[in-house]
């Protein structure tokens, strides 16, 4: 009996301990505006959101030349001071995705600009 009881302690401790990993293991880049508790949380209670924001990190934003005067003129959001050659995120870049609105950036001093895509396209993106 004091065996069972012993066995039963040990596995629940240990199965604290790995759920309570298991919730911290989020992608660093997240943790750049995101504290570990608010991904639980989020991861939680709204795992919809986080599924977007953790693939928005792959598929969020694409990062290109502009081309001047193909079809119609992009109208810009906004510039940005930033090395367009770095391997960036939406996070990385300071930008918000928003639904039913792409975004368009210009890098500052480049020929580079990023489209971020909206937000609820995001998750039917491959």
């Amino acid at each position: 009996m004091y065996i069972m009881l012993k066995r039963t302690i040990l596995f629940f401790l240990l199965s604290v301990a790995f759920y309570g990993y298991s919730q911290e293991n989020h992608d660093k880049r997240l943790l750049e505006r995101y504290s570990n508790e608010e991904l639980t949380s989020m991861q939680n209670n709204n795992p919809e959101e986080y599924e977007i924001i953790v693939h928005a990190l792959k598929v969020g934003i694409s990062i290109g030349d502009i081309q001047d005067g193909k079809g119609k003129e992009i109208v810009y959001n906004g510039e940005l001071d930033k090395d367009p050659s770095l391997d960036h995120t939406y996070i990385s870049l300071g930008l918000e995705l928003k639904d039913d609105a792409y975004q368009y950036y210009k890098f500052k001093g480049t020929n580079k600009m990023v489209i971020v895509r909206p937000k609820n396209y995001i998750t039917k993106i491959k």
